[in-house]
């Protein structure tokens, strides 16, 4: 048997790396699916746009919030439990949301499965490849973070084709059977991380959150996040309306999955000649840009896929780049701590962003009222995140912001980052 240190950047690291692509791409993908689903699940319970949407916003902001206590869960028993019992959780939230009768069931088994399932195994497979590795720690990463973008890019055009043929209850049976089936493969190829760091980081990560770079992070998230799962959840249906065939208006989901592939590589390539924090920056200005298109598209396709490309880039952006942009800001420190709470603000900002933008579609009486709403919220982000520094904080001397990991024998590092 070999040594943990032999474990480093080895084949087995990768089949990890491979594992978490597995699990992180079948989750976000199947819950990027939701915009397939609304208009028939509005239709069936008699529920309007705003209330079924709801269910959406739920299970994303547990999905973003539960990241804030699985790492130390994670820490503790390993991501192999975590990743049984999430994916367990995520399987029965499908199947028993394929069987609801009332909009608010389908708060309860798809938020809790979907949202909180998920949201115990994503986060903590980052932080886990992230442990294996050294010399090629960036590069796998990226390779478990493109699994959000590939499960987009693929099961979103083969929900709305499900729908049509089976029906939705039907689809949602069959995406439960194929996540069965992904996260066991991911399962058994995940394993508990052999190192861990040894730093005490509840005084540090205290110092952090009182910082004016914190709270930027934050509410800059929040905003950002409003805005994006509203697109997510309400693209395909407003490019029905607009007389775009169901196959068509579904490709445009996949290309924002897509395209935010894209967006990571090129991004996180060129980070280190402009720096994180400004490229994050740029990326938050450029949405506005990409939902002020939306707004005026008018139904012409080749519109609607500019935004959904520049949309698509620009968020795999903010995947790529907010977790060095906090390590940056604040050390390794409690970095996962840190990432758990500015996620938790991204969850918030998804249990508003979908919900918000339906019941405007349901009373108003032009779109321009859901698409000016989404689009400020995504300026004010923009604004809110150009005020922050571009230098590290500079904490008291006997707070240390970098944390150099010396590895123990079987000990798991604690290192989070985002999850999508």
């Amino acid at each position: 048997m070999s040594s943990d240190s032999e474990m480093f950047d080895s084949g087995r690291a990768w089949a990890v790396a491979v594992g978490a692509m597995i699990a992180v791409g079948i989750s976000f993908g199947v819950l990027y699916t939701f915009g397939a689903f609304v208009s028939s699940m509005a239709t069936e319970f008699n529920a309007g746009l705003g209330l079924t949407s709801l269910m959406f916003g739920i299970t994303m902001f547990l999905f973003f919030g539960t990241g804030a206590i699985s790492g130390r869960w994670c820490d503790r028993y390993g991501p192999r439990p975590l990743l049984a019992i999430g994916g367990s959780l995520f399987v029965g939230g499908l199947l028993a949301a394929s069987f609801t009768t009332a909009i608010w069931q389908s708060y309860v088994v798809y938020g809790l499965g979907l949202g909180f399932g998920g949201g115990l195994y994503c986060s903590p497979l980052f932080s886990t490849v992230a442990t294996f590795f050294v010399k090629y720690r960036a590069l796998a990463q990226g390779v478990a973070a493109t699994g959000s973008g590939i499960g987009t890019l693929l099961l979103v055009p083969f929900a709305k084709s499900l729908i049509e043929t089976e029906g939705w209850r039907g689809a949602f049976r069959v995406l439960a059977v194929i996540s069965a089936v992904c996260l066991v493969v991911a399962t058994f190829l995940v394993r508990r991380s052999p190192v861990q760091t040894q730093a005490n980081s509840k005084n540090h990560v205290g110092l952090v959150v009182k910082t004016s770079e914190f709270k930027i992070l934050c509410g800059a998230s929040a905003l950002m996040s409003t805005a994006l799962m509203a697109a997510f959840a309400f693209v395909i249906r407003f490019a029905e309306e607009d007389g775009i065939s169901s196959n068509r208006a579904a490709l445009l989901i996949s290309a924002i999955g897509g395209s935010s592939i894209l967006g990571r590589l090129l991004l996180t390539s060129i980070a280190g000649r402009l720096g994180a924090v400004r490229l994050l920056q740029l990326s938050f200005a450029a949405q506005p840009v990409a939902y002020l298109v939306w707004m005026f598209a008018n139904g012409k396709y080749w519109l609607l896929m500019i935004f959904a490309l520049l949309l698509g880039v620009t968020y795999g952006g903010y995947v790529a780049l907010m977790g060095a942009v906090a390590a940056h800001y604040f050390g390794m420190i409690g970095i996962g701590s840190v990432m758990g709470y500015i996620f938790l603000f991204s969850g918030v900002g998804s249990l508003i962003g979908p919900p918000l933008a339906g019941f405007l579609t349901d009373i108003a009486s032009t779109r321009f009222v859901p698409l000016g709403v989404v689009f400020f919220m995504s300026l004010m982000g923009a604004l809110i995140l150009a005020r922050g520094s571009r230098d590290p904080v500079n904490f008291e001397a006997d707070e240390p912001i970098i944390n150099v990991v010396t590895p123990p024998e079987r000990q798991p590092i604690v290192f989070t980052l985002e999850p999508v």
